[in-house]
């Protein structure tokens, strides 16, 4: 999963306009701090952010409860600003997806917010930035004093011996679904209680969706997988590799390290905790993947009923053929999945695993399937997604 860094968010230089998102810090259901950005579209005034009493409908004081204007909740609701919550895939950083939470919010006029699963990018443990900015949002005097940091002195001065703050750093991809995710959904019920919510899922970020409480997700309407494939190791491309990589070369290197050094030591995706590589490869031994892992998650699966939109690409990296399979593990949602051969069908020479969420993309992926989906409700089949690609390629080029 190898990605080309994005520029850093507080580089104004990013954006010939000087857009720049606010950073803000989540926190998971057992207090975690994670980081998180938001990106908000051009509209000064977000609209459904009021309280539940001025809910049509609703009575205002001790007045008469206006029945007629319930009638017009549901074209209210229609006008509300759409939320979408961008998960990551593994290993990957929310900055990555910079520039497609930007189309999101300053093209189609959505409310965005990025983020990373503890352990990955600045959602690291005992991080005192996130400690002082989660004081500065919550007007904090002294934020070196505030609570809920779990932290001591000795500790304090313990981590900064180490080299790597995952060394020693107890979480896995459990731990993101079970506690990252319903903190960042609950983030968004707090500040925009009402308005309907999207998700993009990239790879283990549509793994982990379905197992959350369906309470997290009341106000989840659309759902779009981006190579939402399986890594169970025999339907991997190099199925002997990934054998091999899964259950000998990186124990080893785990051991010795005391955590997954994907960028020390190889430059290719993020550094991750010990833990989190664990359920992954775990995870892989099993054909149904993380239900073959986590079995107990098999009721929220199918209670699941937020429509999804899975789109994969026939020159994925590492797995070409699983996300059907991936998607029939949510049996009681509509669901379309659609391959897409880049070569045939957008003349482009590759989107891979990754590739899928670069500027190259925008053109013949975003203001085509993306745009359909979130703003008209339409999941594009192969075909459409051929034609309109090449009609907004002869656009491009006026």
């Amino acid at each position: 999963m190898t990605a080309s860094n994005p520029a850093p968010l507080n580089d104004t230089n990013n954006d010939t306009n000087g857009y720049r998102p606010e950073p803000v810090v989540l926190t998971a259901l057992d207090g975690f701090l994670l980081s998180g950005t938001l990106f908000l579209p051009p509209e000064s005034v977000v609209a459904g952010t009021a309280d539940a009493s001025t809910t049509p409908g609703s009575p205002a004081g001790n007045g008469p409860i206006n029945l007629a204007a319930g009638a017009k909740h549901k074209q209210d609701s229609d006008r509300l600003t759409k939320v979408v919550i961008i998960s990551s895939a593994t290993a990957t950083i929310q900055d990555f997806y910079y520039k497609f939470a930007q189309y999101l919010s300053q093209e189609l006029g959505m409310i965005v917010l990025t983020y990373d699963n503890r352990g990955v990018g600045r959602s690291m443990p005992n991080s005192e930035d996130l400690v002082r900015l989660k004081a500065k949002f919550e007007d904090r005097s002294k934020a070196q004093s505030s609570p809920g940091t779990g932290q001591s002195q000795d500790i304090k001065k313990e981590a900064k011996k180490k080299q790597n703050p995952l060394i020693g750093f107890q979480a896995t991809i459990v731990d993101w679904a079970m506690q990252d995710l319903p903190g960042v959904f609950n983030f968004l019920l707090e500040r925009y209680p009402k308005n309907p919510t999207f998700y993009v899922g990239h790879s283990v970020g549509g793994h982990i969706l379905p197992a959350i409480d369906p309470y997290y997700t009341r106000n989840l309407e659309r759902c779009l997988f981006v190579s939402v494939t399986s890594a169970y190791w025999r339907n991997m491309n190099s199925p002997l590799f990934t054998y091999w990589f899964f259950y000998f070369a990186s124990p080893l290197v785990n051991s010795r390290y005391g955590y997954y050094p994907g960028k020390t030591l190889w430059g290719a995706m993020e550094d991750l905790p010990k833990g989190c590589f664990e359920t992954w490869s775990y995870w892989g031994s099993f054909r149904d993947y993380m239900l073959g892992g986590n079995p107990e998650w098999k009721p929220n699966f199918e209670l699941f009923k937020v429509p999804i939109y899975s789109l994969y690409f026939s020159d994925d990296d590492f797995s070409r053929t699983s996300a059907p399979h991936i998607m029939e593990l949510i049996p009681n949602t509509l669901r379309k999945c659609v391959r897409v051969d880049p070569v045939k069908d957008l003349n482009m020479k590759k989107v891979g695993h990754m590739g899928f969420f670069f500027n190259s993309c925008k053109q013949k992926l975003w203001k085509t399937a993306v745009k359909s989906w979130f703003v008209d409700g339409q999941a594009l089949d192969h075909e459409n997604i051929k034609e309109q690609a090449a009609v907004e390629s002869s656009y491009a080029r006026l």
